[in-house]
């Protein structure tokens, strides 16, 4: 089988996984909004911010190296296998003897059990992630989908269960816990590999150079991403935090995923053809045309529909998270397309780049996040937003040098979909206006009838702008039903 027939049937499979996932994921979200209290939402973000972080030292990058590095042997695999599980191991005890203290910080007591219990997940992932990187290395993402699938909706169910029975935040604490240990039964399952009792200190320096610098980024990246939350959290307390991270969770959240669904399937494709940049350059641009076709109308579509859609689907609970899903809608056009340059760094092993710009990066958006606290949640919000337009640029100019790939020749890509995303969001913005101001219509029927005619004026309007390019989504469609 050749690569472009593996790569498009990984994208196939971690579509489909990623697609159930969302889709679980937003009805659970939904029904656990109405059962749980913004409080509950606020608690689990609280400790998310250093559960988050400490994951991010799970394997100090090794796992990605294993992904690009050209050779594998059972020495690097077994080395690496038993170094996670004893840095998982530590990691664990050391959240567990923090726990009090980050209790302190927030000044929120519950926090003590909820973080020990939520430290045993660093434990429990160690021991799958060599396996992961196999299946991810043979572009064998139907193991992946199957295992990712089923413990996301069996802790799903756990929780719904929990909080139907009055668990509160402990509900979620569970669908997490249940959902990582799930999946490393399923991922033993179905790995042939199981780790040898060898431990080659030498084969982890081979992997170390790249795993270091990526760890750095990843901490980077993630201070950035999650810095916001621990401000909230210390200033405003767990219930403004909970509406932010709600609106964070129906947005930024998705969009991740939408880009990991063709992310995860492109860094291993790319190291495989990583002295090919001509070929590299084209794919990408291939790959983010297809993400944009996605992420561009959804989140638009999210803009203008925002009040109805929190109202309806959550209930007026949540009424202030509106503004909040508006401004990370529009973060969100950027947000889609700027997780994809790690495929490139990662690719090209120049993940010391990637670390260097993180650093830097990470200063213009931590400052954000302080000036936005003077305006609350709202104002740390916009201060994002603001933050991601002015970095936009050196975030795909600095990793397109590495694929010879021009800044300008890459935005003109993008006309056809922006020119239909831009109609498409005229037309539902018109449409909701008129029947809310003028025919007064209830919330649920506005709703339904902007996202069917937001679909059906997207696809009509791209399909006129550019033909080819939706005969080539629709060839890929079929591709993929195959199956």
């Amino acid at each position: 089988m050749d690569l472009k027939t593996k790569t498009i049937q990984g994208i196939g499979w971690s579509g489909i996984s990623q697609v159930v996932q969302l889709l679980f994921h937003f009805i659970l979200i939904a029904i656990l909004a109405r059962l749980l209290t913004p409080d509950d939402f606020g608690l689990l973000a609280m400790t998310v911010v250093f559960t988050g972080f400490v994951m991010i030292f799970c394997d100090f990058g090794i796992t990605a190296a294993l992904v690009q590095h050209k050779r594998i042997t059972e020495e690097h695999l077994s080395s690496s296998f038993w170094i996670n599980i004893l840095t998982g191991f530590v990691l664990t005890l050391l959240l567990v003897i923090s726990a009090p203290l980050i209790a302190n910080f927030y000044n929120e007591s519950r926090l003590t059990l909820i973080i020990s219990m939520l430290s045993i997940t660093f434990f429990i992932h160690s021991f799958g992630a060599v396996q992961t990187v196999l299946f991810t290395r043979e572009l064998n993402f139907k193991s992946l989908a199957v295992a990712e699938i089923l413990s996301v909706l069996i802790s799903g169910i756990i929780a719904i269960i929990l909080a139907f029975s009055g668990f509160g935040v402990w509900s979620l604490v569970w669908q997490q816990l249940s959902s990582i240990f799930i999946k490393v039964i399923f991922l033993w399952k179905f790995s042939n590999w199981k780790p040898k009792f060898l431990f080659k200190w030498q084969r982890l320096k081979e992997l170390l150079g790249f795993g270091l610098n990526l760890t750095g980024f990843s901490f980077i990246n993630y201070f950035n991403r999650n810095f916001d939350d621990l401000l909230i959290g210390k200033f405003f307390g767990s219930v403004s935090l909970g509406f932010y991270n709600l609106a964070y969770q129906l947005l930024l959240f998705p969009l991740s995923n939408i880009s990991q669904v063709i992310g995860r399937v492109m860094f291993p494709s790319f190291s495989i053809i990583q002295n090919n940049k001509d070929r590299i350059s084209h794919l990408y641009i291939k790959a983010t045309r297809y993400i944009a076709t996605i992420t561009f109308p959804l989140m638009i579509g999210l803009l203008v529909v925002a009040p109805q859609f929190i109202k309806v689907v959550f209930g007026l609970q949540w009424e202030r998270s509106i503004f909040l899903v508006q401004i990370f809608a529009l973060s969100g056009l950027l947000h889609s397309l700027g997780t994809t340059v790690g495929w490139i760094y990662q690719s090209q092993g120049r993940t010391d780049i990637m670390f260097r710009w993180g650093f830097f990066s990470s200063i213009i958006v931590v400052t954000a996040f302080i000036i936005g606290l003077r305006w609350n949640i709202e104002g740390v919000a916009v201060s994002y937003a603001i933050a991601g337009l002015l970095l936009a640029y050196p975030s795909f100019a600095i990793p397109f040098k590495l694929i010879d790939l021009k800044f300008g020749y890459f935005v003109k890509q993008f006309k056809s979909i922006s020119l239909a995303t831009i109609g498409m969001g005229g037309t539902i913005f018109t449409l909701s206006v008129f029947m809310n101001s003028i025919l007064g219509m209830s919330d649920l029927i506005i709703l339904i009838s902007t996202i069917i005619i937001g679909i059906i004026s997207y696809i009509s309007i791209l399909f006129v702008l550019d033909k080819s390019f939706c005969r080539e989504i629709f060839y890929l469609f079929k591709q993929l039903i195959k199956l």
